[in-house]
């Protein structure tokens, strides 16, 4: 297979793919077409494993790990408020909001790398990996999100770093929401897009190692796009009625 697609390519797969599934949850566009829903959630489950993959790539070759954990930071702050006014169309925050968001579980996912590599001890990497989970389950992706982060960290074989993460959660998620709805060809059509995940092996297959087209404004405004396009979304949303 042809390793065609370097790292700016990737992320504009990931934002596509956001970018449709958010207008899908956000217009609720199931309620009226729930083909194109169904399309849309699919290929919406492409962004989080790429942006899991790359995350783990700039872990391990950016010059500097805590100016690129202070990004996350920053823009997962950022995206709190876009993301529950664009989700939920209201302005009634808990606590629980400030966790919301995929950047706060990229966030923890960056620093549960960091810590992981300081030890060698196995019980405190169980525990450094199981606390990473209980912070992101509020959030968005929740326990699976730090499973394909650690998978594709801990994962050294290169097939199988591709394969495994986003194999090991799509396929019991699916099993599981099959078996717990119990609602026969219906239920299986409304389970199926977390397989959306398995998209992302033949395109990680393509990636060819290369950081591609990367300047300043494309490391900033790959994570200013969330709260952006959120907030836009929100406000044609107001527009529309």
């Amino acid at each position: 297979m042809t390793k065609e697609l370097d790292g700016f390519q990737l992320k504009l797969i990931a934002i596509i793919a956001m970018l449709l599934n958010h207008i899908g949850s956000v217009f609720q566009l199931g309620e009226d077409y729930p083909a194109v829903y169904w399309l849309t959630e699919t290929i919406g489950k492409l962004t989080f494993p790429i942006m899991a993959y790359l995350l783990v790539q700039g872990f391990h070759y950016t010059g500097n790990r805590l100016r690129y954990g202070l990004r996350l930071a920053v823009f997962w702050l950022l995206s709190i408020i876009p993301f529950h006014v664009a989700f939920y169309n209201n302005w009634n925050f808990s606590w629980l909001d400030l966790f919301n968001n995929i950047l706060f579980t990229l966030l923890v996912g960056l620093i549960m790398m960091v810590l992981y590599e300081k030890t060698t001890n196995s019980v405190l990497r169980l525990l450094i990996v199981l606390g990473s989970m209980s912070m992101t389950i509020t959030s968005d992706w929740s326990l699976v999100g730090i499973l394909i982060i650690f998978g594709y960290y801990q994962i050294t074989d290169p097939k199988r770093k591709i394969i495994s993460p986003p194999l090991y959660v799509a396929i019991p998620t699916f099993l599981i929401s099959v078996g717990l709805g119990n609602r026969g060809l219906e239920g299986v059509l409304a389970a199926s897009p977390i397989l959306g995940l398995l998209l992302t092996i033949p395109v990680l297959f393509r990636y060819n190692g290369q950081r591609g087209y990367s300047p300043n404004w494309v490391k900033w405004g790959y994570y200013a796009f969330y709260p952006s396009h959120l907030f836009l979304l929100y406000l044609i949303k107001l527009a529309l009625g």
